[in-house]
């Protein structure tokens, strides 16, 4: 496997900036007669032992617009879409291909997408308990006195 492709920790996917940067939405996953446009286009793209890995190319595929609308991390992608490795490596690979810009326009035809989710832009996670009654002091009041917390 090509070292540039290995999994970087806490570096941004390649796919979602390029999502970010072109403004292009993610699209709904293919209906039947879209996947069939899809299957030809990677033939026609694609070398034939791209077709002989054990992966789905349309699990995958789903999968890469699951982890791109709901901003999960690779190592969280569920079993049913692949192995998360070789998930991404195929959308790497499609993308530096110009082949996943063309998979993209085609599931784009209606306009239905949505916008990519990064896993940093999640909501801040909170966690308040019976004891959260009273907000807390912010660094801007000065330092917290022991005596009067209860």
């Amino acid at each position: 496997m090509d070292p540039e492709f290995r999994y970087r920790e806490g570096t941004k996917c390649l796919t979602i900036r390029w999502h970010e940067r072109t403004g292009t939405p993610v699209p709904p996953d293919p209906t039947d007669s879209q996947w069939a446009r899809i299957e030809d286009l990677l033939r026609s793209r694609c070398r034939p032992h791209h077709f002989r890995s054990p992966l789905d190319l349309r699990a995958a595929l789903t999968g890469m617009l699951h982890r791109l609308r709901t901003g999960i991390l690779w190592r969280d992608l569920p079993d049913r879409f692949g192995a998360p490795e070789r998930v991404r490596f195929r959308q790497r690979t499609w993308l530096a291909d110009g082949v996943w810009l063309e998979i993209v326009k085609l599931l784009n035809e209606e306009e239905m997408g949505t916008p990519v989710l990064s896993h940093a832009e999640g909501p801040e996670p909170a966690i308040r308990t019976a004891l959260d009654t009273e907000p807390r002091p912010s660094r801007q009041d000065g330092p917290v006195n022991p005596a009067k917390i209860s």
